[in-house]
């Protein structure tokens, strides 16, 4: 995964420069800040990787030739705009007091994110013109996330619920002077967020259907399973629709299309591209792996007790 292990002291540098400027918090924030931001360090044990967040500023790098520093730079920011809309995204969905209380610190965070991209951009820039779409794109998708069908209806809205991680690849184009790239890696990084949302689904879908959350797995087992959409489908048929009707095969096919789709940019931000193909893996193997518990179950249930036995008993 030469797209992570090639940045390991990028991302070092990157979070120890974060940590530090948190440090400066008012005395109220700067504990939490600091254990907030240890939640999502990429390079330690069982924390969140939002790998994507971090690291697409220094994938632009080598198509830009902005300078490393910079690019490392706008990671710190990113990291920032990652803690602020976690936050607000608590917020949103829990809307309890552990979640609210966290609002003053998302403005010191927020401060921060946009502080770190003023340095090279002044208010004048067309780069916070692209902030401004980017706002508008996750807003869009949060507030109507619930009442809209994305997986069928408009797919890339489920990528604008990270929209704001865009302005990572603005910021190295523009300096850059390549913005007759932005459109192209704009889709892409859509593509790339599309693909993202369908593995988190997968994984979380029953909480997600506990909590009443929009879900792309959700969404595909009601519409292919034909259940009336007065209701949601139980854990119960969901279930059935992945052991017993293979239906991940088809959620697997909907990561290959968007696969194919990226691989017109596997030259230009390759590391892009390969991060897609671990996130594509990822669904296929998974898929593929039920597939085969779903072919012994059929086979009937002594084939399956025997593929359980370890081949050395």
């Amino acid at each position: 995964m030469k797209w992570l292990s090639s940045y390991h002291q990028d991302l070092e540098l990157a979070f120890t420069e974060a940590a530090s400027i948190l440090e400066a918090l008012p005395v109220t924030h700067r504990q939490p800040a600091l254990e907030f931001l240890d939640k999502f360090h990429p390079l330690k044990e069982e924390r969140s990787k939002n790998y994507i967040c971090y690291l697409l500023p220094l994938w632009m790098h080598e198509l830009t030739g902005v300078p490393l520093h910079k690019c490392r730079g706008f990671a710190v920011a990113n990291i920032f705009g990652m803690l602020y809309y976690q936050i607000i995204d608590a917020v949103m969905d829990d809307r309890d007091q552990a979640s609210t209380s966290m609002l003053p610190l998302a403005e010191f965070i927020h401060l921060e994110f946009i502080h770190k991209y003023s340095h090279s951009f002044p208010a004048t820039s067309s780069l916070w013109d692209y902030y401004r779409k980017y706002v508008a794109e996750w807003a869009q998708a949060v507030s109507t996330e619930n009442s809209s069908d994305f997986f069928y209806e408009n797919p890339v809205r489920m990528g604008h619920k990270a929209s704001p991680v865009k302005l990572s690849i603005i910021a190295p184009l523009l300096l850059s002077h390549r913005e007759e790239l932005i459109p192209e890696l704009e889709e892409a990084v859509d593509t790339v967020l599309i693909t993202l949302q369908m593995l988190d689904d997968w994984q979380d879908w029953e909480k997600d259907l506990l909590e009443g959350n929009y879900n792309s797995l959700v969404s595909m087992v009601q519409t292919e399973c034909e259940i009336p959409k007065d209701r949601r489908p139980t854990s119960e048929e969901i279930n059935q629709a992945i052991y017993v009707r293979g239906l991940l095969s088809t959620y697997a096919n909907r990561a290959n299309i968007l696969h194919v789709k990226l691989s017109k940019i596997q030259t230009i931000v390759p590391h892009l591209y390969d991060f897609h193909a671990s996130l594509h893996n990822n669904i296929v193997i998974g898929a593929q792996h039920h597939e085969s518990e779903r072919n012994l179950l059929l086979q009937g249930g002594l084939n399956y007790y025997l593929s359980k036995i370890p081949k050395n008993s």
